[in-house]
């Protein structure tokens, strides 16, 4: 595939298809259950996720999630693919009743066992426990298909950025000298503790109550 060629798309349900296509492939033949495959701008916290719940219904069957955050997209097709394989694992898991992971996010050998038997190899972190995966050799040629399935569909997506403006610190007010008008912004937990003092008029500054806080 000549990604050079492909000009990326801004509507989210090319790539969207597309990993549900790579999700089908795997599904048919590890029998994991169906699930909602959805994609999420802005989760740097995690790469993805599988709800244990039903997130989704159509008004008679109700299904899991399965979210894939495009914020890791930068990372390629093989670390987008893990994911998938990573959250499908934990599908398996439930559907078999097995509780792989606890509330707080800690894989225990479970999860472990269920992942290298989809081809990743399953490491040890100091709180997640075996939730640092990666596609081993086996797994990049068994799930050669769905590689490519994925590769192109971070061709075709439009990656997230980071232009969000910043917004204030709303944790800041401003303070403001009575009889000369001298401000300064600080905290109110500063301010309540320093009492600061104009060094001019040497009286104490007073907090604005209705400060405008700015925008998220």
């Amino acid at each position: 595939m000549n990604t050079a060629t492909i000009e990326k798309s801004e509507a989210l349900s090319v790539v969207v298809a597309k990993l549900e296509e790579a999700h089908e492939i795997i599904r048919k033949e590890t029998g994991a259950p169906r699930a909602t495959l959805v994609i999420a701008r802005d989760t740097k916290s995690k790469a993805g996720h599988f709800t244990t719940y039903e997130a989704w219904n159509n008004g008679e069957q109700g299904f899991h999630e399965i979210l894939i955050s495009a914020d890791w997209f930068k990372n390629g097709a093989e670390f987008v693919l893990d994911t998938l394989i990573h959250e499908t694992a934990h599908s398996i898991n439930f559907q078999s009743k097995i509780k792989d992971c606890t509330r707080e996010g800690y894989h225990n050998k479970d999860f472990k066992k269920t992942a290298e038997a989809l081809g990743l190899k399953a490491e040890q972190s100091k709180r997640g426990g075996f939730n640092q995966t990666s596609l081993t050799a086996e797994g990049k040629e068994r799930w050669a298909e769905a590689l490519e399935i994925v590769a192109e569909a971070i061709a075709l997506v439009a990656i997230p950025t980071a232009n969000k403006p910043k917004g204030r610190n709303k944790n800041l007010g401003v303070a403001s000298c009575p009889n000369c008008g001298e401000k300064i912004r600080l905290s109110r937990k500063a301010f309540e503790n320093c009492k600061p003092i104009c060094g001019e008029c040497l009286v104490d500054f007073k907090m604005a109550e209705d400060e405008e806080e700015g925008e998220e």
